[in-house]
């Protein structure tokens, strides 16, 4: 299986799916910090230039989307509006299996 991880640096989950023998990628802004399969890149680029993947695990920044902060959202709705629509973009990004 293809697997992309999006929004990881750290390799823990793409090394993870690596070791069971799928194509493992990871991306993130960030580089990796271990070394592996990894696209320093924004996950909307990746997408629209690499085809062919099976599944999208992602870890999207919970800054504006975690109730556990939701106290500072006030005066932050555009944040949290680009948050929302970063996830429903990943949600229908086409891939067939999306965490």
């Amino acid at each position: 299986m293809k697997v992309l991880v999006a929004c990881e640096f750290s390799g823990i989950v793409r090394e993870a799916f690596a070791e069971k023998g799928h194509d493992a990628w990871s991306c993130d802004f960030l580089p990796t910090e271990s070394s592996g399969k990894h696209y320093q890149l924004d996950i909307k680029d990746i997408l629209r230039v690499y085809t062919g993947w099976d599944m999208l695990i992602a870890f999207p920044p919970c800054t504006y989307l975690a109730v556990s902060g939701a106290r500072w959202f006030k005066g932050r709705q555009l944040e949290q509006a680009e948050a929302i629509e970063f996830v429903e973009w990943l949600w229908d990004c086409g891939i067939p299996k999306v965490a």
